[in-house]
């Protein structure tokens, strides 16, 4: 290491302006290594502890037949001003089929909308810990939260009794939201504030909380699960159908079936059939968090394609300029591979120099905008999550950056280095 250092100092000019220029990418690149790592975390490692099974799940919409004429059906989704009763008996009618386990009307799906809604709620009487949620509807009476396959935190009422029990000016809310604002998940029967003042018209409610449920992803590329679940009347306007298989049946053969069959019962009928995961991926693949990511992925790859080429091209460069000095060394019969070793653990420290200096950089930036008090995004009431705890997340995000910046040098000198120790020591002479 101390001959590396010696090595260093002594080519201190040509290295101030790799230190320079692989500063600056360390710079660039930091913001591109941080939301890579926060979508991947929250995706695929930040899991909510009340995700539901999903398999058995099938989904479809609820439509009045308005003509029928041999094979043709008219369909009108907007049921307003007609014969619920009728309704009513089709979601009987498929409670009693041997395969379903339970049946409900809803005017949405948890996952299917991937927006976040202009709703602020905080406890009655504290203004200061406000949060933003996403709203989710459900029809009291309808067993929706056992059919979407929701659970209870302890001390929380059974999901029957949330799903039949629950007044106008109710409210249940995912465990995450309860701890942003109460500090805690024990808190039916307090009272919190829904503000719409966003909206048209706005709308300020106080709700009291009638249960508490584990946490599910409205969004599953977002970390934080701050929900509300609000009563809602029967949706007049395109009601959604979500059923819940029993374990032992199959979703796909039962999708079949009904497709083949066409499920109606008077003048109602279920159309557009799917299995919950399908329309959860199809919905996901249009959002504009997709897009968003996307885009950050052509970025990321053509940010990383040039400072490759660049790293190449600098370091190439370098090394045909010590072309001679790897001949001299290869004529008093040093070894390739202690020579590449030489050659690459300059160009580690050299990394790890200028990573160093873009991350203090970035770290004066996180103090002075107040990041480094306050995390780098949404606190999501998880009590262990890294990526809500400034320094682990700066240092976590440093290394990986370091990591990959030094995988970008080392292929950036492995080929001109093995041309250079590949040359006749005569040929490499001819460079002094």
């Amino acid at each position: 290491m101390r001959q590396t250092i010696k090595t260093f100092w002594a080519h201190r000019k040509k290295n101030g302006w790799l230190i320079a220029e692989i500063a600056l990418i360390s710079l660039l690149s930091f913001y591109f290594v941080d939301h890579t790592l926060m979508i991947g975390y929250n995706t695929y490692i930040c899991r909510a502890d009340g995700e539901f099974e999903r398999e058995h799940l099938v989904t479809g919409y609820v439509a009045h037949i308005t003509k029928k004429e041999n094979n043709n059906v008219s369909y009108n989704y907007d049921i307003t001003g007609k014969d619920l009763a009728n309704l009513y008996a089709l979601r009987e009618y498929l409670m009693a089929m041997p395969e379903v386990q339970s049946v409900c009307f809803t005017d949405d799906f948890i996952g299917y909308r991937s927006w976040h809604q202009d709703v602020i709620v905080y406890p009655e009487g504290d203004t200061t810990r406000t949060c933003p949620v996403y709203s989710q509807n459900f029809v009291p009476g309808q067993h929706y939260f056992e059919t979407q396959g929701l659970t209870p935190v302890d001390g929380s009422p059974m999901t029957q009794i949330l799903s039949e029990e629950c007044p106008n000016d109710g409210v249940v809310i995912s465990r995450s939201l309860a701890i942003s604002l109460f500090g805690n998940d024990q808190v039916v029967g307090r009272t919190i504030v829904v503000n719409r003042e966003k909206q048209d018209p706005p709308l300020v409610k106080h709700c009291k909380i009638m249960g508490v449920l584990k946490d599910v992803k409205i969004d599953p590329n977002e970390r934080y699960c701050y929900t509300i679940f609000e009563p809602v009347v029967i949706v007049d306007n395109m009601p959604r159908l979500l059923l819940r298989l029993k374990p032992e049946a199959n979703a796909r053969e039962f999708l079949a079936k009904w497709v083949e069959n066409r499920l109606e019962r008077d003048d109602y009928c279920v159309t557009s059939l799917q299995i919950y995961e399908d329309r959860m991926e199809n919905s996901h693949s249009i959002t504009g968090t997709t897009v968003f990511l996307f885009f950050i992925g052509i970025l990321l790859c053509l940010f990383m394609l040039n400072v490759v080429i660049g790293t190449l091209g600098t370091f190439w460069l370098q090394i045909r300029k010590r072309t001679g000095d790897i001949g001299i060394m290869r004529s008093f019969g040093a070894k390739r591979r202690t020579i590449f070793g030489m050659i690459w653990k300059e160009a580690a420290l050299l990394t790890f120099i200028a990573c160093l200096i873009g991350q203090i950089i970035w770290l004066q930036i996180a103090v002075n905008s107040g990041l480094a008090d306050g995390g780098i995004e949404l606190k999501s009431g998880r009590e262990t999550e890294w990526i809500t705890q400034f320094w682990p997340h700066f240092l976590v995000v440093s290394a990986v950056q370091i990591l990959l910046l030094l995988a970008i040098v080392t292929l950036g000198i492995i080929i001109p280095t093995l041309i250079a120790m590949y040359r006749k020591p005569v040929n490499a002479l001819r460079y002094e």
